[in-house]
């Protein structure tokens, strides 16, 4: 994905956040895609799906694994809604209806590798939803307040941001690693 493709994805989030009033750590996901009129529903898919994006004419749906913890199910669902927003469009599971038909979209192993072009879009979504650069930068700088390393050699930045944002550290650490963030 190029840096165009990646600006245009941060500022969907950030634009996302602001109309929803979200815009704030951690992200209220669920809130987010209520008020964008997603249906939001829980499945025990098992251990190899994570999630699952539904779209019926105007009519979108969002399925998570119950099973999962609540930071997987969190990125699930803003990767999910990553699909949704950035209107990817692949080949999947069609199902027959009478009168139309629907996309179902998996979120699984494959889809975590990021091998795929609109799976690392979605990816990229979900980080910059759950993990606004503006609020991880505003934190950054509060933690070291204005540029000192914080005196407590037991100070673990990536636990407290993954904390205050409520998401794993290895989508933190990725995150701030995309971002090109170093302290």
């Amino acid at each position: 994905m190029n840096r165009k493709r990646q600006k245009q994805i941060e500022d969907t989030a950030k634009s996302i956040l602001v109309s929803t009033g979200c815009y704030k750590a951690p992200v209220d996901v669920v809130q987010v895609v209520e008020k964008l009129d997603i249906r939001l529903e829980k499945y025990d898919f098992g251990d190899d799906v994570s999630g699952v994006y539904i779209n019926e004419g105007t009519n979108t749906i969002i399925g998570y694994n119950i099973t999962n913890g609540e930071k997987r199910q969190r990125f699930t669902i803003a990767h999910e809604l990553g699909h949704s927003v950035l209107g990817h469009k692949r080949d999947g599971v069609f199902i027959d209806n009478p009168s139309k038909y629907f996309t179902i979209l998996f979120r699984d192993n494959d889809s975590s590798t990021g091998e795929y072009l609109q799976e690392r879009e979605a990816n990229a979504f979900a980080a910059a939803l759950l993990m606004p650069k503006e609020l991880i930068e505003k934190s950054i700088r509060q933690y070291y307040n204005a540029d000192k390393i914080p005196e407590d050699e037991n100070f673990d930045l990536i636990e407290k941001l993954c904390n205050e944002f409520n998401v794993s550290s290895q989508a933190m650490s990725f995150r701030l690693t995309n971002l090109d963030m170093s302290w």
